[in-house]
């Protein structure tokens, strides 16, 4: 079980992508690929200062939990996919998300089946530190689309 959690969480979630629409998809796919680059680095410096401890990698992503590269990219589309553009909507389904994978999610799945361990970050840590990402990914997608829909039609 250590080792079929992890690699479920990093390929199971794709599929959930296949019956939606692939152009709208495609769309939200740079924010994805943010999400999991700024993923990787948070999971960098909670090393270093000792926020959490990831207990169950892959061999090639040492210190990366995977669920940051399959979950939480997918996540991060379909919140995009169904509540994007409108930012209070947006926001709002975020707020609700994050405080159940901070303290849901979270303690009883992550934790408990040994994906990592909270160290010197609390839950309440975790939240705020997902939270504070919302804004950042949410205006770098409408900095996208602005910038693709000008290069269109340049």
């Amino acid at each position: 079980m250590e080792q079929i959690l992890p690699w479920v969480l990093i390929v199971a979630p794709w599929f959930l992508l296949l019956p939606l629409d692939s152009i709208r998809v495609r769309r939200f796919m740079s924010v994805a690929f943010l999400i999991v680059v700024i993923t990787t680095i948070t999971h960098q410096l909670a090393e270093i200062y000792n926020w959490w401890t990831v207990t169950s990698d892959f061999p090639f992503l040492t210190n990366v939990s995977t669920f940051a590269y399959g979950l939480l990219p997918v996540v991060t589309i379909l919140m995009f996919y169904f509540t994007y553009p409108n930012i209070w909507l947006f926001f709002g389904v975020n707020i609700v998300f994050d405080a159940f994978q901070a303290f849901v999610i979270s303690p009883f799945v992550f934790e408990r089946f040994g994906l990592y361990r909270m160290e010197e970050m609390s839950n309440f840590g975790l939240f705020i530190l997902i939270i504070i990402l919302v804004p950042v990914i949410y205006f770098y997608q409408r900095w996208y689309d602005k910038k693709l829909n000008s290069d269109h039609f340049s």
